[in-house]
């Protein structure tokens, strides 16, 4: 007994004993880590609030750890309290054959132990509710103090948030104030616009005045000083406008950059400035935004200090909730913990009471064995012997029972640990799902503030808009005040080139009264201009209509030229015309080619499919046949076991008399051996040789797809070569046309030619060929003409007979197809003969059970002759089966023979048609050479003799299909015959049995 009591204490070593700690508390001083560590700058007030933080993780991974250590001594001091009652059991068990008052003494003290042993689970068990009650209000306070730090927060934070709405109102309202002073500005900007307009009018007025009065001297030095007096008041009005435009930006800039106090304070100083200052006025804006950007980079400072904050605020409210769900998941733990501990404590108390009950029926035992040996000790031996096989049957039950309560223990203690692990997926699986709803909540938190960055970047740039449309307004308001300066000035300019001029013409008119002579001398001259001028005016007339008609002769070339090139026009368009029909007639014959090929593509799919198919049904029939020969070959193993068994029961029962009857028992068995063995390799060879007849028969089909596609494609090159020989020949005809217009459309022709060019690569070899010389005679023209459309018929024909030869194909393809359909009724036919071999191999599964349920009745020598019997009857069943299998397997061999014949028959003639179109497609080769060299007259006799031989394989092709027509019909009746015979092959062995 001492063996088994290590084995368990072995056992139980693992869920009771010191190596199994609970991995919470661990991970609960991780989380509480990182708290105590991190640093949070900030006030006094957050700094203690951490303190105190850090002082209550510290008490309560003390009081954790406390509370594992108790766990500890408790799982030890249970484990001892087993090995205690286990060494009890043991005892009692070794000392049960003493007398009646050791037996009593031991369970009295017994029972004392057991009752301290409860009291002390009860002590034990009170303490650990203690344990517990405390750890629940430890974590109720620091859930208490984390609630309250998360409520000051979210104050802080509110109140945060409060302090930055009231300063973006403030900012909201200074805004206002520069947007109104900005508007005063613009009035202004007006009321000086309108000054100046005046200013305008009554330059205009003292101009007229001026016209008015050139008479007088006087009133010339009075416009001169009206005219000095404006540009004064004009340079003023510009200074004003540039002061103006001064106040404007720095409005602007109080726009952009508002602040409350420095607006107020610049509206103040700004009314106590006088209004003829410029620099002072600019010293002052510059201190002025010097003053306003140092106060902006304060408030972004504060803002980033504000941000840091709040960021530092949300990060501890994360690892606050952190915490709490770490504290919740470690207080469920341990809730799973204290439930697994009272489950175990209620299967001690169990197991106790099973061992007291026990304890109780061992002594009844003893007692009676005690009673039994005072009554029997006069009795036989023999009765005695017997008692003493009852008390070994009796100790064998019990520990047989011992055993199966141990068993059912260790299978407690594995549905225990499954429910835990089962208990510890679900708390990964929710900590799973918690962190993606975190990375969710997170996700959509990055996607608002993408959206408020967006609309924040969008305000920026409607900004910067309204600035640039304020600037070019600006810009574009000093633009008109210069160009209006300008006006002015030119204005001024003009009217002081009048007075000069004005002044000349006075002082020549005096000078013109005092010497008359110099002005009949000055009329002259002008005389001789005048004439000069006229002369050139004439030379100049002349010139032009020169010109005009030079460029009219010009014209009537160009409209010669035109009329010429609409000729040619017209003959390269009749010659896109016919290279367009060209186009089109290949085009159909592309698109019959593709239809050609589409079926071709699709009979091979179909083969492709066929043969996958047939794949898949080898491979799957392999796998059941191996499947089966592994089940045959376990109960023929199960079999032998079995009747090894028999026979050295039966030997050992049996006597000497009916050793004969074994041995011919045992022969028998070692020939239903042999038999089976026999069964069992025929199968196999049946596999075998059924794998290389679907392989030979997925080869054939191989090889007739890629003749079947070697034809197609040279059909396909036939017919490209035949419409490249007719566009040759319609070239040839048409070639007599005049060489002006070849030449003229020689571009557009070879445009045109490049995607006939495309699609007939394989074909056309050479697309152009000289043609003849103009001066050929008529009767050679329509003998050439004769001799194309003669030749043209041929093709047609040649065309029509190809056509027919690909009906002829496709019917031969659909005989293929049909005997494919055959072998897969074939090989249907060979599924249902495996199931009759399965359902006659249960039959003799059957026959064999009975048998070894006669053998276990052959201790009565009476039966033997019934059991030699039935073991007859099952050999002659068994033999039966052997002789249909074989005649099966016979005339299966036969039919894939003469289908294996019937295919190769079909390649041989196969191969004949296709010798038969290659003989074709020379005579079509011969045809296109007498095309080209129509001269020779002894080419008529060949043609005869070739198209006679074309009429003797159309001959031999009819003969071939009539042949393959014939091995189909016969192949159909086969099939209906074989389709008979196994139905009666499957109707004989229902009859057997």
């Amino acid at each position: 007994m001492l063996p088994g009591a290590g084995c368990m204490a072995a056992s139980q070593d693992g869920p009771w004993g010191e190596g199994d700690e609970d991995p919470a508390p661990a991970k609960l001083g991780a989380s509480h880590g990182p708290l105590g560590a991190q640093p949070q700058p900030g006030s006094l007030v957050q700094t203690c609030l951490l303190r105190d933080l850090g002082m209550g993780s510290l008490a309560q991974t003390q009081t954790l750890r406390d509370f594992e250590q108790h766990l500890n001594d408790l799982k030890k001091e249970n484990f001892s309290l087993k090995l205690r009652i286990y060494f009890l059991e043991e005892r009692v068990q070794q000392k049960g054959e003493g007398s009646r008052d050791d037996v009593y003494r031991r369970n009295i003290e017994l029972k004392v132990e057991v009752e301290s042993l409860k009291r002390e689970l009860q002590e034990k068990q009170q303490a650990l509710d203690n344990t517990w009650v405390a750890a629940e209000n430890q974590t109720t306070r620091s859930q208490a103090a984390l609630r309250q730090q998360y409520e000051e927060r979210q104050r802080e934070s509110e109140h945060v948030y409060e302090l930055l709405e009231n300063k973006i109102q403030l900012l909201q309202e200074e805004a206002r104030l520069a947007r109104n002073e900005a508007e005063q500005a613009t009035a202004l900007a007006r009321a000086e616009a309108e000054r100046c307009q005046e200013l305008a009018g009554k330059l205009k007025e003292a101009a007229r005045m001026k016209e008015e009065g050139r008479s007088d001297d006087g009133c010339s030095a009075m416009a001169q000083r009206r005219i000095e007096e404006l540009t004064q008041e004009l340079a003023a009005s510009n200074q004003l406008v540039e002061m103006l435009s001064a106040e404007k930006r720095d409005l602007q800039q109080r726009l952009e950059e508002p602040l409350s106090v420095a607006g107020q304070n610049s509206q103040d100083e700004r009314q106590q400035l006088p209004p003829g200052d410029p620099a002072m006025g600019e010293h002052m804006s510059d201190l002025r935004a010097a003053e306003l950007q140092g106060k902006i980079q304060q408030f972004e400072a504060a803002n980033k200090l504000l941000q840091d904050k709040v960021n530092e605020l949300n990060f501890e409210l994360k690892s606050a909730q952190e915490t709490s769900q770490r504290q919740d998941r470690t207080i469920q733990s341990l809730n799973e913990a204290l439930k697994s501990k009272d489950s175990k404590a209620e299967e001690l108390y169990h197991i106790i009471e099973g061992q007291n009950e026990t304890m109780a029926k061992l002594q009844d035992m003893l007692h009676r064995s005690h009673l039994g040996q005072l009554q029997m000790s006069e009795s036989s031996l023999s009765s005695q012997e017997e008692q003493m096989s009852l008390l070994e049957l009796q100790n064998t039950l019990f520990c047989t029972k011992l055993e199966v309560k141990k068993l059912k223990r260790a299978q407690r203690q594995k549905e225990h640990q499954l429910a835990e692990a089962r208990r510890a997926a679900q708390l990964l699986e929710t900590m799973v799902h918690e962190e993606e709803q975190q990375k969710e909540a997170t996700w959509k938190h990055n996607q608002e503030l993408r959206a408020v960055v967006q609309q924040l970047q969008a305000e920026m740039q409607d900004k910067a808009q309204q600035l640039q449309t304020v600037e070019w307004e600006k810009s574009r308001e000093l633009q008109a005040q210069e160009l209006r300066a300008q006006r002015l000035s030119q204005h001024l300019a003009r009217k002081e080139q009048l007075l000069q001029e004005t002044r000349e013409l006075l002082h020549c008119q005096q000078n013109l009264e005092k010497c008359p002579a110099a002005m009949n001398a000055m009329l002259e001259k002008l005389q001789q201009r005048v004439s000069d001028r006229d002369a050139a005016l004439e030379r100049a007339v002349d010139e032009k209509f020169c010109a005009l008609e030079k460029k009219e002769q010009e014209l009537q070339q160009l409209h010669l030229s035109v009329r010429a090139r609409g000729s040619d026009l017209e003959t390269l368009r009749n010659v896109l015309s016919s290279n367009e029909a060209t186009i089109h007639s290949l085009e159909s014959l592309l698109k019959a080619k593709t239809l050609e090929l589409e079926q071709v593509s699709a009979t091979c799919q179909n083969l492709r499919w066929l043969k996958e198919e047939i794949e898949a049904k080898s491979c799957s029939r392999q796998k059941e046949q191996e499947g089966i020969i592994q089940q045959l070959q376990t109960c023929l193993h199960d079999r032998n076991k079995e009747v090894e068994e028999l026979t050295a029961t039966l030997l050992c029962k049996l006597g000497p008399e009916q050793s004969e009857v074994a041995e011919q028992l045992c022969l028998r068995l070692q020939h239903k051996e042999k038999m089976l063995q026999d069964l069992l390799s025929d199968r196999n060879r049946q596999t075998v040789e059924h794998d290389a007849e679907i392989q030979e028969l997925l080869l054939a089909v191989s090889t007739k797809e890629q003749q079947s596609r070697a034809a197609a494609e040279k059909m396909a090159h036939a017919l490209a070569e035949r419409s490249c020989e007719l566009q040759l020949l319609r070239q040839h005809v048409l070639g007599k046309e005049p060489l002006g217009t070849q030449l003229a459309g020689a571009a557009l022709v070879k445009q045109d030619k490049q995607p006939i060019q495309e699609m007939v690569q394989r074909a056309c070899g050479a697309t152009a060929i000289a043609s003849p010389a103009q001066g050929d005679s008529s009767c050679r023209t329509e003998g050439v003409m004769m001799s194309a459309e003669e030749l043209e018929k041929d093709l047609v024909n040649t065309k029509e007979e190809l056509e027919l030869m690909a009906k002829k194909e496709r019917e031969s393809r659909r005989e293929l197809t049909a005997l494919q359909s055959v072998v897969a009724a074939q090989e249907e036919e060979l599924q249902v003969q495996a199931s009759d071999i399965e359902s006659l191999t249960r039959t003799i599964q059957i026959k064999e059970d009975l048998i070894k349920d006669l053998q276990m009745q052959l201790v009565d020598p009476e039966e033997i002759p019934a059991m030699e019997r039935l073991t007859q009857e099952v050999l002659m069943l068994r033999e039966k089966v052997a002789i249909q299998e074989s005649q099966g397997q016979e005339a299966t061999g036969s039919r894939k023979q003469q289908l294996l014949q019937v295919l190769e028959g079909l390649v041989a003639e196969r191969s004949r048609l296709n010798e038969a179109l290659q003989a074709e497609r020379q005579l079509y080769g011969s045809l296109v050479k007498f095309h080209t060299h129509p001269d020779s007259a002894a080419r008529d006799h060949t043609l005869q003799v070739e198209l006679e031989g074309l009429q003797d394989l159309r001959g031999q092709l009819e003969e071939a299909l009539g042949r393959s027509l014939e091995c189909l019909s016969r192949l159909e009746t086969q099939g209906t015959i074989g389709g008979g015979e196994q139905e009666r092959v499957r109707v004989l062995p229902q009859h057997a049995f």
